[in-house]
């Protein structure tokens, strides 16, 4: 799950929605999603998605999607095929809300593979949180309202392959004869790469989550490698659970 601040944009048309909220003096998120990725499939009527908000105080969270861009506001959500429902919800102190997620058919998706999409929501405290026992809100309250996107998995229905068997169906090879290989995700699930390593060196290359498309490839070089330390790799990847896994292939 990926944690951000909303840009300019996405506060602009927040703003306009709804009233300014103030948070304490430090931002953490108070209201979780319950997994780091949704994953939808296209055989379900829907699927659901869990809050839960741990604290002492009432959140109020809206939602939206985007397909890529993270500037986008609720307004480009009229493009993206899914709806979720409530979009706009109350989440109470010490406990969840669960929200039903619906793909519209409005854009037709490939069948053959996996579409990505990414679902937002942003949590606004009470106006009235720091105030003090008068109900007074200091004046140098600092407002902020922390946004959580996560991505959204489209699975057709029907689609081969198995996503347990994501590391099984990679393929990794030297790219040439320098430090430079190329991994191939030879099926029609996404890959999320978080850590590649050179066996037996120091030489990786952490990864922030970076995705190789269905049938696609992308490149690693390792820039303080050497040509004789090119004899296998560990590539470390995100499942369906958000657990890392890990397989090693050789050069």
């Amino acid at each position: 799950m990926e944690r951000y601040y909303p840009g300019a944009k996405a506060l602009l048309v927040i703003f306009t929605l709804m009233v300014l909220t103030l948070l304490s003096h430090h931002a953490r998120a108070s209201v979780t999603m319950v997994g780091t990725r949704i994953i939808y499939n296209g055989g379900s009527n829907s699927t659901d998605i869990h809050l839960t908000n741990k604290t002492a105080l009432p959140y109020v969270v809206t939602t939206w999607f985007d397909a890529g861009n993270m500037d986008d506001g609720p307004a480009k959500s009229a493009n993206i095929p899914f709806v979720v429902t409530p979009p706009v919800s109350r989440v109470q102190a010490n406990s969840g809300q669960i929200l039903r997620l619906v793909y519209t058919g409005a854009k037709p998706l490939p069948q053959d593979r996996e579409s990505v999409f990414y679902f937002n929501f942003l949590q606004l405290p009470p106006a009235n949180v720091g105030a003090d026992q008068n109900g007074e809100v200091p004046a140098n309250s600092l407002t902020i309202a922390l946004r959580n996107r996560v991505k959204l998995f489209y699975r057709p229905k029907g689609m081969e392959g198995n996503p347990k068997e994501m590391l099984k169906h990679l393929k990794v090879s030297r790219a040439g004869n320098g430090t430079t290989i190329k991994v191939e995700n030879d099926q029609p699930y996404h890959v999320t790469v978080t850590g590649l390593l050179l066996t037996n060196t120091r030489h990786g290359l952490p990864q922030s989550g970076e995705m190789i498309a269905p049938f696609s490839s992308k490149n690693y070089t390792f820039p303080k490698a050497k040509s004789s330390d090119m004899k296998s790799v560990r590539i470390t990847l995100i499942n369906d659970l958000g657990a890392r896994i890990s397989a090693e292939y050789p050069l």
